[in-house]
């Protein structure tokens, strides 16, 4: 058995198991905001964190272009909404559809990553997440940046 449909199993069994116990409920919510972002594909800072030291993902920066000038995730690239059309070829060229890519913008308010990350889908990019954390979050956390 591979470990996502393992996980998923576990994450089930404690909600079941937290909702027949009150005392649980701090672990019910914890494991119930687990699997809504394994649903829609959206990574917190760790996960982030992990595929940028492990060089396993490809990100994506769906803020402007003059915002991505000042200050971006190190190593990430531009792939703005209202350029997306434009953009989107040259990028395409230059990272295949089986990429693991991480969409991310100011935070988690900012609807801009969502919108990249389902552009690129449609587009056939398969492996898409969100980083819901945004620039925000990685920078008050002291990782890496450029710009």
């Amino acid at each position: 058995m591979s470990g996502k449909p393992l996980r998923r199993k576990l994450i089930a069994s404690v909600l079941l198991l937290s909702s027949l116990s009150p005392a649980a409920s701090p672990l019910h919510a914890a494991a119930s905001a687990t699997m809504a972002k394994e649903e829609t594909g959206e990574l917190d800072l760790s996960a982030t964190k992990a595929l940028f030291d492990t060089q396993s993902a490809f990100f994506v920066d769906a803020r402007s272009e003059y915002a991505y000038d000042i200050s971006h995730i190190k190593g990430a690239r531009s792939l703005t909404m209202s350029r997306f059309d434009e953009q989107f070829p040259e990028f395409s060229q230059n990272k295949s559809a089986e990429t693991l890519i991480v969409v991310y913008c100011i935070g988690p308010r900012c609807g801009n990553a969502r919108h990249v990350a389902e552009k690129l889908k449609k587009n056939g990019y398969k492996n898409v997440k969100v980083f819901s954390g945004g620039l925000l979050e990685w920078f008050h956390a002291g990782f890496p940046m450029e710009g």
